[in-house]
């Protein structure tokens, strides 16, 4: 027996999913490479980014570290995304998914990851470093809520095929255009829009111009842009009417416009945090959200230093929408440990149920939760 970790390589694709597909068919049947087509793919390069343990020749755990470009505003960082982690039921309780989950927190320290997401138990996951938080709000709407509310349009919805490299080429610049979002190259665009097995439509008006896309499945609309926010919400009320019964909106938290206008209308909303994080580079990530959070709605000016374990001091200064967060050698009042950071700065409650929030950190309540989302579309 070996702990070694290894990476796979494209000639591992097969085995791979065959493992991946019986370990998690424990519970329900599931197809790896069907699901997620955006990172599984049979090449040495994407395969790669599986880290495994093999006993006696076959593979015992994987852990997927799946590596993402996040652009924020004019930032970008580089997030982590970790998938696909498993343990065959032979060699369970061994510590290899421990060794292999270690393994990759490590790797990301070592390369300079800005933070990291997975889904998963949360406190399975909080032993190494991981804690729930951001904001993932989700708005239900049925024909009941259009009536009297929304005229009807003649909005068009048609599927984007692999082939259609007019129709990805239109969604593919409204996604890049968005404040907020996971480079995906052009290429395999496709890929990130069927993932989970859903289907990605492209939208047209009376005119036939198209102005927006949407990506659903069952009632569920994970991703949703348009050309503005008169032609989104003309969409969603197009999509609710043609199938005639309610559909469950994904939105991302700078999609503030769109959530204003879709909660006047909405039977119901949610706010759900957006998955598992773990910051790595406190105040480049703070920063980010902080400078699109003023660039899309404004920001009170103040100043806070707080400290997180394990980190250091930060001091963040806001001044007419200019944000500059910075470790800093100076002494805070406060310290917090990183679960605590993280759930009051990324909400999805306000910091003051997380924390005490003292007088002198009280610009954190017209600051806080940042829009720290992320589009089940480049769930891994």
């Amino acid at each position: 027996m070996s702990d070694e970790v290894i990476q796979l390589r494209g000639t591992d694709f097969d085995e791979c999913m065959d493992f991946l597909n019986e370990v998690f068919s424990e519970h329900a049947p599931h197809d790896f490479a069907g699901m997620l087509p955006s990172i599984y793919q049979p090449t040495d390069e994407q395969m790669a980014c599986n880290y495994a343990i093999r006993v006696d020749g076959k593979l015992a755990a994987v852990v997927g570290l799946f590596p993402a470009q996040w652009q924020v505003g004019d930032q970008v960082l580089k997030v982590g995304g970790i998938g696909g982690v498993s343990t065959h039921k032979r060699v369970r309780g061994a510590g290899y998914m421990k060794t292999l989950m270690n393994h990759c927190v490590g790797v990301m320290q070592e390369e300079q990851y800005h933070l990291s997401w997975l889904g998963g138990q949360r406190q399975r996951y909080g032993y190494f470093g991981y804690e729930t938080c951001g904001v993932s709000p989700n708005m239900s709407l049925s024909p009941t809520n259009l009536r009297h509310a929304l005229p009807e349009t003649a909005i068009t919805f048609s599927p984007i095929e692999a082939d259609d490299d007019r129709s990805l080429a239109f969604a593919h610049r409204l996604h890049t255009h968005q404040s907020v979002h996971c480079q995906r190259p052009a290429d395999v665009f496709h890929r990130f829009l069927v993932g989970g097995f859903r289907m990605p439509y492209l939208a047209r008006d009376e005119t036939d111009t198209v102005i927006g896309y949407l990506v659903a499945r069952r009632g569920e609309v994970t991703e949703w842009v348009a050309e503005d926010d008169d032609h989104a919400i003309a969409m969603a009320g197009a999509w609710v009417r043609d199938r005639g019964e309610q559909a469950n909106f994904w939105l991302m938290p700078t999609q503030t416009g769109l959530a204003q206008r879709l909660g006047a209308l909405a039977e119901s909303t949610v706010i759900r945090t957006s998955g598992n994080w773990q910051v790595f580079d406190w105040a480049a990530t703070i920063g980010a959200l902080l400078q699109v959070q003023a660039a899309e709605q404004g920001l009170p000016d103040g100043r806070v230093r707080f400290g997180i374990e394990g980190y250091g001091a930060l001091e963040i200064d806001v001044e007419n929408d200019r944000v500059c967060c910075r470790r800093t050698e100076a002494s805070a009042s406060v310290v917090w440990h990183p679960f605590e950071a993280m759930r009051a700065l990324f909400g999805p409650l306000p910091a003051h149920m997380v924390v005490n929030v003292s007088p002198e950190l009280s610009a954190l309540h017209g600051w806080c939760p940042l829009p720290l989302g992320w589009s089940h579309q480049d769930y891994v």
